[in-house]
């Protein structure tokens, strides 16, 4: 057999992934659409409550750096659940808003 074939083991060079190094970083320049979206539109947060409105920025950084959903849940002290409600509730609201003609 080949020895490209066969697995890396963590002694071979390369391990665990033979085709990146681990040291590069990894370059996202992408534009975000759906955030630039949110923000263009001034009335796509006019249909959520305060609750939804602040676990959609905060979620997703629309105002500062984005935090997760166990963060979130920590800051409004609930369950992780609870706070996943509240943000589908939020992203359901937004999507409406957003794709109505």
């Amino acid at each position: 057999m080949h020895r490209s074939t066969l697995p890396l083991f963590p002694t071979d060079d390369g391990w665990p992934y033979p085709d990146a190094a681990p040291w590069e970083p990894v370059v996202d320049d992408d534009i975000d659409l759906d955030a630039l979206e949110l923000r263009v539109d001034p009335h796509a947060f006019a249909d959520l409550t305060e609750l939804e409105y602040f676990v959609a920025v905060h979620r997703y950084g629309l105002e500062e750096p984005a935090c997760s959903m166990k963060d979130l849940a920590r800051e409004l002290d609930c369950s992780h659940k609870e706070a996943r409600d509240v943000l589908g509730r939020a992203l359901s609201k937004l999507r409406q808003r957003l794709t109505e003609p």
